[in-house]
């Protein structure tokens, strides 16, 4: 996601300090922290204690997510770029809107 760990703490109402310490091994995040991470970085707590794989199935849960996969394959490569330069627009529009 490319946040500094300052940026996470402002996410999640973490320190920077602790975001430090979980980040280097010094510290295990207690189960509410962990939820607070997760959420922040759009992942599962499971995913993010290394206990899980991304879960594609949770993803494709969505019809929407699910009929934009399915059309992938069936598009150029130019298409696919434009595709991704579109998702890099959407994503650091929503990032400078965050802020």
């Amino acid at each position: 996601m490319g946040w500094t760990q300052a940026e996470l703490a402002r996410r999640t109402g973490l320190s920077s300090a602790a975001i430090s310490q979980i980040e280097s091994g010094d510290r295990n995040p207690s189960g509410e922290v962990a939820a607070r991470l997760a959420e922040a970085l759009r992942v599962t707590a499971d995913y993010l204690l290394g206990k899980k794989d991304f879960d594609f199935a949770e993803l494709l849960a969505d019809p929407d997510l699910r009929l934009v996969f399915r059309g992938l394959t069936e598009l150029s490569s130019e298409d696919k770029r434009q595709l991704v330069d579109f998702y890099r627009f959407l994503a650091s529009r929503q990032k400078r809107d965050q802020t």
